[in-house]
This record gives structure tokens, sequence and C-alpha cells, in this order.
């Protein structure tokens, strides 16, 4: 199965992908929701430690679940807040996601993201 990353180029599901320096994305799932045009996507993220995106939005909203780590995360003008292995968070949609960081400055930050969107639709965009 072929896949867009970020509406740039095509990559095969299951590869690793990039989606800002060090961090790696693996498409683990893509299931067709039955009776709808979207499709079910599960992604294994990986951020390098210290490693911080930068600011961006969600066009729909999506779970987090942290499989290890130590995560924080903020929306808008929101209090930042941690996050750890076995917990998870909700991605909000369409508001700024102004803080999403890895805290542990040795470890890597493993999470998994799901969430269903119109296929080769970016679930990442530009604020």
């Amino acid at each position: 199965m072929v896949e867009p990353v970020g509406g740039q180029g095509t990559r095969q599901t299951g590869a690793q992908q990039a989606g800002f320096a060090g961090v790696t994305r693996k498409v683990l799932e893509r299931l067709p929701v039955p009776g709808d045009h979207r499709e079910l996507v599960v992604v294994e993220v990986t951020y390098p430690p210290g490693g911080s995106a930068p600011v961006h939005r969600h066009p729909v909203g999506g779970a987090i679940y942290i499989v290890e780590g130590i995560a924080e995360s903020a929306y808008g003008s929101d209090e930042p807040r941690q996050y750890q292995a076995g917990e998870t968070l909700q991605d909000r949609p369409d508001i700024p996601h102004t803080l999403f960081r890895n805290c542990d400055p040795e470890r890597p930050l493993r999470f998994l993201t799901i969430y269903v969107l119109e296929p080769g639709r970016s679930y990442t965009m530009e604020p």
C-alpha cells in the first residue's frame, strides 16, 4: 500500500517516515471504515531524546497512547501537562498544538497515534 507523506511523495505502509528532525513514523495499520470513505490509521511515532515538535495543527481529533517515555503537551494557551507510559491523551482538531516534546534528555519517547482521516490527507499541518 502506498501512502502520501505530508503531501510530498509516497512511501510504502510500514516504512519509517520522518516527521521532522530525528522523528520517525511507522504506519502499523490502515483499515477502511465500513460505510465511510475514511480510514482508521495507527502510527507508531518515536521522538529522539529531548526532541520537540514545531507548532502545528491536526485536521481531526485523534488519540495518543504513550508506549514508553514521558511526553509534555499543550494546545493553544492551555498549561502544559505531562503524560507517562500507559497514559492516553487526545489530539484536538484545528487548535494550535503549541507544545509536544520528549521530556527525557537521554531516552526516546515512543507513542501510538490513532485517528480516522480521508486517505492521502496529512494528519499534521502547519499552524
